[in-house]
């Protein structure tokens, strides 16, 4: 995936997937989340609670990420 691409943008606070987005992709109030950029966790869908994680994590994001899974694995 390029820097440049996105399958997830945000909108009024919330993320969505392109297509779950209420709102025009090209609406003034829409955002992408690029690949190229970081997050504290991987952003999920409002509407569908897709995981979009094809972007960084910050180190917060690593050790939440990390805290996470670990703690799903003991369920």
């Amino acid at each position: 995936m390029k820097s440049y691409d996105f399958d997830a943008v945000t909108y009024d606070g919330a993320v969505y997937c392109n297509e779950c987005c209420p709102v025009p992709l090209d609406s003034d109030e829409v955002m992408p989340v690029f690949a190229d950029s970081e997050w504290d966790c991987y952003p999920t869908c409002d509407v569908c609670g897709t995981q979009h994680d094809y972007m960084g994590l910050t180190s917060d994001g690593i050790a939440y990420e990390a805290e996470h899974n670990t703690e799903e694995g003991a369920e």
